[in-house]
């Protein structure tokens, strides 16, 4: 008896890839090769993640800023590392104000301030790192379109009609010329090294959108408030509908940032990499928190005056301009030794001039982790005790 042999009819398919027919006897083959198939699969997770990242609160403030500033040429030649220190820039800002709890517990924000302001006389101030400055809401809203010198700007007569963006246009619109204006392979860069992900409040609508039946009456309630409910409360209708127990006002806790850490922390930052003659002033101060006792940090009761000018000093005035504030720390410190217990080493140096760096070696940041540990004022952060340290994601 002969064995019936199976035969399978050829196909000539075309290559989703390279678009070149083939011959093949599969019926689901779609590329000619493996080569092909794995380029296709590549180019998918590359257009997922754009999309991803379209969503997130980072790249949606790109698009802001680009209509305040009313030209999408705020981010021309932008490269990986511009967009990688802005966004650093961008995530501190968003952990000093405690990934929006700040502002939803009646506390003033902290806010990213133009050093070359955005809409001055003569130019366009850049949304760079290198022209921000954390700083608090007050000083930046009261600084108006001052400019001391220095920051990034684009002069008004480099600005092109065709980069041009309208105060009536979409986010969403303008947020896909700014990504084709960066690159597309830039922006994929930046949200893997950096872990962009979409809109935690985003997904949170997506997913009540989908689960809430419009005609249950506890349902209809929740679709009322979910188009304006903040990013809490939308996870909360979630965590009801899941059977789950519901969670204190807040998830987390948070460090608090006063306004004298932020403008200290900036300092650090924007001398480290930007102004360098800025450092050996902040070094004084390091060298002084250094040599104190424990109660190094009541000393740093700085005055809105004294706020005022490092803030102009970040913004580009001359580093002389904190010289006064440094000298009356050292006073105050010195004023009362019982209090502050200055080291031998500070009585050194107080007694003969500074003539070069004081090697210290710990950031500002460093040591205020080191004795400050998760401070936060009650009306800031209060979790229930039943919480422990379940932390959830950041926000952003």
């Amino acid at each position: 008896m002969t064995a019936r042999t199976r035969t399978t009819t050829e196909r000539r398919p075309t290559c989703l890839q390279c678009k070149t027919r083939f011959r093949t006897r599969s019926k689901t083959a779609k590329f000619c090769n493996p080569s092909c198939r794995t380029t296709s699969h590549n180019k998918a997770r590359h257009v997922k993640r754009i999309a991803s990242a379209s969503t997130s609160p980072f790249f949606y403030e790109l698009a802001r800023q680009a209509i305040r500033a009313r030209t999408i040429q705020i981010y021309h030649h932008f490269g990986q590392q511009q967009l990688e220190a802005l966004y650093d820039v961008y995530a501190s800002c968003q952990k000093m104000n405690g990934y929006g709890l700040r502002k939803e517990c009646g506390e003033d924000p902290f806010e990213l301030s133009h050093i070359a302001p955005v809409r001055g006389k003569t130019s366009v101030g850049l949304f760079r790192a290198d022209n921000l400055v954390i700083a608090p809401m007050a000083l930046n809203r009261s600084h108006g379109a001052n400019h001391y010198g220095g920051g990034a700007s684009l002069p008004h007569t480099e600005v092109l009609p065709r980069f041009a963006v309208s105060k009536d246009d979409s986010v969403s619109g303008v947020l896909q010329r700014v990504i084709q204006l960066i690159g597309e392979d830039v922006v994929q860069a930046v949200v893997q090294s950096r872990k962009i992900k979409p809109s935690k409040k985003q997904a949170l609508y997506s997913w009540l959108i989908e689960h809430l039946d419009p005609a249950n009456p506890d349902h209809a309630e929740h679709l009322k408030t979910i188009e304006t409910a903040s990013t809490r409360i939308l996870d909360g209708i979630k965590r009801q509908l899941e059977g789950k127990e519901p969670v204190g006002d807040f998830r987390a806790w948070l460090d608090y940032f006063d306004d004298t850490s932020v403008l200290l922390a900036e300092w650090e930052r924007i001398g480290n990499a930007y102004r360098p003659e800025l450092l050996q002033a902040l070094e004084r101060i390091q060298f002084l928190l250094a040599n104190i006792g424990r109660a190094r940090f009541s000393l740093l009761n700085i005055d809105a005056i004294d706020l005022r000018l490092i803030f102009d000093m970040l913004h580009g005035r001359s580093v002389h301009t904190v010289t006064s504030i440094i000298d009356a720390l050292y006073a105050k410190a010195l004023a009362s030794p019982q209090l502050y217990r200055p080291t031998e080493a500070l009585l050194l140096v107080v007694d003969k001039p500074l003539q070069a760096s004081l090697s210290v070696t710990e950031s500002f940041l460093e040591d205020m982790d080191d004795d400050l540990p998760y401070v936060a004022l009650d009306a800031l952060c209060a979790v229930p005790a039943s919480l422990g340290h379940d932390f959830g994601p950041v926000p952003f």
